[in-house]
C-alpha cells in the first residue's frame, strides 16, 4: 500500500524532475527553461502537473471521517469492504500528520527560517562587496547550527574562488555535490530531505546535484585559467580588463536586468571594441573574469566569438557549461553562429570529463542547430553516451534533422535507457514522417 506522506514521481521522469524541482525550490523560471531547453510556460504546467497530484494526496486528509467508524463496519469510501480492510490505515497516516502539525510548532519554525535567511544574505553581501573572509567567518559560524544549508557552503566556496583559493573552492563543490546526490534520492523517495521535518519548513535549502555540478566546474576551470596567465604582462590589455571590470561598480551603474545591460554595454563600447581588436592575446586576460557571475562577465564570450579561434571556442564551451543565467546562453548562442567549425571541439568535450556529461546538454542541442554531416554523426555516437541526460538531448537534437535513418538508433537508445521524454517526441516525429 503506499504511503500518503511519500510523494510518488512516477508521474514524470527523471530528466524532467530536475528543473521542476529547481523551480519549486525558488530557482528563476526563466533560467530554469533556457537550460532544460523548455518553454517557461511547460515549465509552469509540468510545476503544475506536479504540484495538483500532490495537492490529490493532500485531499485525503479531507476523506477522513468526522464521527467514529468501527474497523468492522462499512468502510465511510462507499467501497462495501471493512473498514480495516479499506481505508483505515490511510486515514490513521493522515491523523498522524495532523497531530504533528500541531505539535511541532510552525510559527516558531517560520520565525527561525526567516531570520536565517536574512543572515544568509548579508553574508551574500559581504563577498559580493570583496568581503571574502568576513562572508567566510559569517558563513562558517552558522553552518555550526545549519549544517547543511547549502546557500552556506555556496558562500564558503565562493568566497574562496573569489580570494584566489582555488583548492579549497573546488573541495567544497566536490563534497557538496556527493551529499546532493544522495539528498535527491532521498527526496524522490519520502518528499522531504532528510533532515526537514515532515509538516514543518526545511530549514536546510539543498541545492540540486546539477548547481553542485556546475560550480564544481567553474572552481575547476577557474583554477586552470589562473594557471594559464602570461609570464609577461601587457599593459595595455590589461588597463582595458581594469575599464571593463568598472561594468561591476553600482556607484556609476546603479541599473539592473536589461536596461542595465544596455547602459553599460553603450558606455563600453569603446573598450570592447578595443579589446576585440587586441586579438586572442587578451583571451588569458579575459577568462578569469567569466569564472565570476558579474555584470563584467556577461561580456567575455562576445569579445572571445569575435577571434573565432580554436582556444576561443573551447572557452565558450567551457561558459556554457557554467550555468550562469546570460553568460552561458549567449555563449551558446556564438556557438551556433560559428557553425560548422566547432563541430570538433564539440565533439573533443565528450571522451574527457565525463563526470561532467550531463552538464553539456547545451553543446548537444548546437549541434541540433547546426545540420551538417559531422553534427549528424557526432549525434547518432551520444546515444551511446552514459549519461541518460546526453542521450535524451542527442535525441532529440537528432529529431530536427528529419532523417528517418537515425529511427532504428533512436529506438535502441531508448530500449537502452528505458525512454526519455524528448527522446521519445523524436522517435514519435521520425515515425511520422515515414
Amino acid at each position: 500500500m503506499n504511503d500518503p506522506r511519500k510523494p510518488q514521481f512516477d508521474m514524470i521522469s527523471e530528466e524532467a524532475f530536475q528543473p521542476v524541482l529547481e523551480l519549486l525550490q525558488g530557482g528563476d523560471p526563466d533560467v530554469i527553461a533556457k537550460k532544460a531547453g523548455i518553454t517557461k510556460e511547460k515549465l509552469f504546467q509540468m510545476r503544475d502537473d506536479f504540484l495538483a497530484k500532490a495537492k490529490r494526496r493532500a485531499a485525503a486528509e479531507e476523506d477522513v471521517p468526522r464521527v467514529r467508524v468501527g474497523r468492522n463496519e462499512p468502510c465511510p469510501c462507499g467501497s462495501g469492504k471493512k473498514y480495516k480492510r479499506c481505508c483505515l490505515e490511510k486515514h490513521e497516516q493522515v491523523k498522524h500528520l495532523a497531530t504533528n502539525r500541531q505539535e511541532n510548532g510552525l510559527p516558531e519554525r517560520q520565525k527561525e527560517q526567516e531570520q536565517l535567511i536574512d543572515r544568509i544574505e548579508k553574508a551574500f553581501s559581504l563577498y559580493a562587496s570583496g568581503k571574502s573572509t568576513e562572508a567566510i567567518r559569517s558563513a562558517s559560524k552558522l553552518l555550526k547550527k545549519y549544517p547543511n544549508e547549502d546557500r552556506l557552503h555556496d558562500i564558503i566556496a565562493t568566497s574562496h574562488l573569489y580570494a584566489g583559493d582555488f583548492d579549497r573552492a573546488i573541495d567544497i563543490c566536490s563534497r557538496r555535490l556527493k551529499v546532493s546526490e544522495n539528498e535527491k534520492e532521498y527526496f524522490i523517495k519520502h518528499g522531504r530531505y532528510r533532515d526537514a521535518e515532515i509538516e514543518k519548513p526545511a530549514l536546510s535549502y539543498y541545492y540540486p546535484p546539477m548547481t553542485w555540478l556546475q560550480k564544481y566546474w567553474v572552481t575547476i576551470k577557474a583554477r586552470d585559467y589562473n594557471l594559464i596567465k602570461p609570464q609577461k604582462t601587457n599593459r595595455k590589455i590589461v588597463a582595458l580588463i581594469k575599464d571593463l571590470q568598472t561594468a561591476d561598480d553600482p556607484g556609476r551603474f546603479p541599473e539592473k536586468h536589461a536596461q542595465g545591460l544596455a547602459l553599460r554595454r553603450k558606455s563600453l563600447e569603446n573598450t570592447l571594441e578595443k579589446l576585440q581588436a587586441a586579438g586572442p592575446e587578451a583571451i588569458p586576460y579575459l577568462l578569469p573574469l567569466a569564472c565570476k557571475y558579474s555584470w563584467t562577465g556577461i561580456f567575455v564570450p562576445e569579445i572571445l566569438a569575435y577571434y573565432k579561434t580554436e582556444l576561443a571556442i573551447r572557452s565558450l564551451m567551457d561558459i556554457s557549461m557554467f550555468g550562469f543565467a546570460y553568460a552561458s546562453g549567449a555563449s551558446l548562442h556564438y556557438l551556433e553562429q560559428l557553425g560548422e567549425e566547432v563541430v570538433p571541439c564539440i565533439a573533443d568535450a565528450f571522451p574527457g570529463d565525463r563526470q561532467f556529461d550531463p552538464i553539456k546538454t547545451g553543446l548537444v542541442s548546437v549541434l541540433g542547430n547546426i545540420r551538417v554531416p559531422a553534427s549528424y554523426e557526432l549525434l547518432i555516437r551520444l546515444l551511446d553516451n552514459e549519461s541518460h541526460h546526453i542521450v535524451n538531448w542527442a535525441g532529440d537534437a537528432l529529431g530536427k534533422f528529419g532523417k528517418i535513418e537515425a529511427l532504428p538508433h533512436l529506438l535502441a537508445a531508448a530500449e537502452r535507457i528505458g525512454g526519455e521524454k524528448m527522446l521519445d517526441e523524436a522517435i514519435q516525429k521520425l515515425q511520422d514522417l515515414a
